[in-house]
């Protein structure tokens, strides 16, 4: 994924204020004392082996979407924009709160499959969400469309052409929200795509 290129330069930018690596590959940016004491700024969860695929799509009882399945596998096992904005899920390996665990992605089993609004068509395939009020985003596997809906509800409120136009506007967009240190310069209600 090109894309992806440009955004883990920038956020390998964040890199100058701390980055911390684990066994797995999983990557932290930018040390954020000021969100709290061992927070970062960006999580970059290891990659996904096509086993680990297999197995993610057996528990969700349906495929990942190609453009979503190549991000997993190729560029990271979900992805946390400013500490948790803007959060792409992943596979949770393990849920273990210790302080010396290694840090996991937000469920994308669970998000599919009990975090679902009432009215997701089932082409909907649930990718992640923005923190401030849960609000998701849902490829659309009948034309691999991308959509932002609220919590409760899959009405499109707003769409991109592909989850890469997605990724990359996204955090373009949210860049211009943060200061070179990673602290807001909005309310966080002023985060959201609308």
């Amino acid at each position: 994924m090109e894309v992806f290129t440009e955004i883990m330069k920038y956020i390998q930018t964040f890199g100058k204020y701390g980055c911390k690596e684990y066994e797995n590959g999983t990557k932290l940016y930018g040390h954020a004392p000021f969100i709290a004491p061992i927070a970062y700024n960006f999580r970059v969860f290891s990659v996904l082996s096509k086993q680990e695929i297999i197995e993610l799509e057996q528990d969700m009882h349906r495929e990942i979407p190609i453009a979503y399945r190549s991000f997993l596998m190729r560029n990271a096992n979900g992805l946390n924009l400013f500490n948790t904005t803007l959060c792409f899920y992943g596979l949770r390996k393990s849920y273990c709160r210790s302080l010396e665990a290694i840090p996991e992605p937000f469920s994308l089993s669970e998000l599919n499959r009990f975090e679902r609004p009432k009215n997701a068509e089932e082409s909907y395939f649930f990718i992640g969400g923005y923190d401030y009020d849960l609000s998701k985003l849902y490829i659309n596997t009948d034309d691999g469309t991308v959509h932002f809906c609220k919590r409760r509800d899959a009405t499109s409120l707003l769409g991109w052409s592909s989850f890469e136009e997605m990724i990359l506007s996204e955090t373009r967009r949210l860049s211009t929200l943060y200061n070179d240190r990673g602290e807001g310069l909005v309310p966080h209600e002023k985060t959201l795509p609308i």
